[in-house]
């Protein structure tokens, strides 16, 4: 995210080491959560929870394409399923348009 509002160019290789590092760690989670429903395996737990934000709320600050990760998106709708996730939701951002794809 400093990178972007820096405005950094493409070009910079602390940019360039920077996306390197977040692609390794999207498609490490997007193997995970294509092979066990939650982040622990069978259980949603706090794991979960944490990584709620990043994946939604955080994208409207640095935007994220997050297509190239088809796992991570059937995740995003596991989550965004969840009754508790839907209240949450209503209660802290009442009308805010839910970014799961």
């Amino acid at each position: 995210m400093l990178i972007g509002r820096l405005q950094v160019q493409p070009e910079n290789p602390v940019r360039q080491a920077a996306e390197e590092r977040l692609d390794r760690a999207l498609r490490f989670l997007d193997s995970r959560v294509a092979a066990v429903p939650w982040l622990a395996g069978e259980e949603f737990t706090a794991a979960d929870i944490m990584m709620g934000f990043p994946l939604t709320t955080m994208r409207y600050f640095a935007p994220l394409d997050l297509s190239p990760y088809p796992g991570i998106l059937a995740y995003l709708q596991r989550i965004a399923a969840r009754e508790g996730y839907q209240r949450a939701m209503a209660k802290g951002d009442p009308g805010m348009p839910l970014l799961l794809t």
